[in-house]
């Protein structure tokens, strides 16, 4: 039986899906459809609820160089002041969970109206069936938000494979590359970190989850940033997730 962790958590981009497919395809639609969206649910509640974390995350923000500020009010001025500030946050590839869920409702639109299809590397339904057959419980952990991880795999290429996962979850655990993030997903899922093995093509986040803990393997897939030859050498390296099925046990690594 391959792996000793029963918890198998999946970071999405450049592990199971294509950073080029985020990139060049999601990102994209959302400046694309960003001033008709903002235009068209401007005043339903969810885009409210939106506006509100946007607002908010505007203050935290203000001190930051080249900030953009949203103003009050719900004229043109404040429309296409938020339009900016998003965009001004998407050009620096901000993690906030303002942007993440306004991006995981404006995807929704673009997967409901077929024209998004979600991208999963080939090996990646294979061996997360098989591992779900052996008795590993699937999870994701996303700096997007969890219902746009949902509408990813639900409107995957593959059709609706949503059901392989058990949970997703995004930064609303914490950032990614905090050790504390782990230790609130173990505890949400309520396991030990030991129990979790956490895949990732990003070192830092493979040393956070090792610090809380857990293990880690790191993905190298093709068009992913070359990993640090130095940091990378403490991990387990595969290039798919087929070499999982091979494996007998993780050997721990502390940092």
């Amino acid at each position: 039986m391959p792996l000793n962790e029963n918890v198998i958590l999946l970071d999405i981009e450049g592990t199971i899906t294509s950073i080029s497919f985020v990139k060049d395809t999601l990102f994209p639609y959302v400046s694309t459809v960003l001033e008709d969206y903002i235009e068209k649910h401007w005043n339903d509640e969810s885009f409210q609820q939106d506006l509100e974390l946007l607002r908010a995350q505007a203050v935290i923000d203000s001190n930051v160089k080249g900030f953009v500020p949203i103003s009050s009010g719900n004229d043109n001025n404040a429309k296409k002041s938020v339009i900016n500030n998003v965009l001004w946050q998407m050009k620096y590839d901000k993690k906030t969970t303002a942007l993440k869920q306004l991006q995981g409702h404006i995807w929704k639109d673009g997967y409901e109206s077929g024209l998004l299809k979600g991208h999963l590397y080939e090996d990646v339904l294979p061996v997360l069936n098989k591992l779900t057959d052996l008795g590993k419980k699937i999870y994701t952990y996303s700096s997007g938000s969890t219902e746009a991880q949902e509408y990813l795999f639900q409107y995957s290429m593959y059709g609706d494979v949503s059901s392989i996962f058990l949970k997703y979850f995004d930064t609303k655990m914490g950032p990614k590359g905090s050790e504390t993030s782990y230790i609130n997903i173990a505890n949400e899922i309520n396991v030990n970190c030991s129990d979790i093995l956490f895949l990732t093509d990003v070192v830092a986040e493979a040393e956070a989850a090792v610090k809380a803990g857990c293990n880690s393997i790191l993905l190298a897939r093709p068009g992913n940033a070359p990993l640090d030859s130095e940091k990378s050498s403490k991990f387990r390296i595969i290039k798919t997730l087929d070499e999982l099925l091979k494996i007998e046990y993780v050997v721990p690594k502390y940092i």
